[in-house]
């Protein structure tokens, strides 16, 4: 164990990496969009649209971007990940 690390005490999802990660499960019939964000602690958050809605998609990035700016100061990266299975 490393000096001054806590191990109890640590999130098991690191939030200090600068960027706003994404993850998209894409059915038929609905995207489910979760994603967690600098400066919102470790809670994640969920957003479902219609298959297909490019436009909701993209709008919901933007919207994560600017509360990441409000709440960091900073315009980070996007990260996106598809779930797979």
């Amino acid at each position: 164990m490393q000096d001054g690390v806590h191990w109890p005490y640590q999130a098991a999802v690191r939030t200090d990496l600068g960027a706003i990660f994404i993850s998209l499960e894409l059915s038929r019939s609905a995207w489910v969009i979760t994603s967690l964000s600098p400066g919102a602690g470790e809670k994640m958050s969920g957003y479902s649209t219609i298959a297909g809605d490019l436009p909701a998609l993209f709008e919901r990035f933007g919207k994560l971007r600017d509360k990441a700016r409000v709440r960091t100061g900073s315009d980070l990266p996007v990260i996106v990940i598809q779930e797979a299975g």
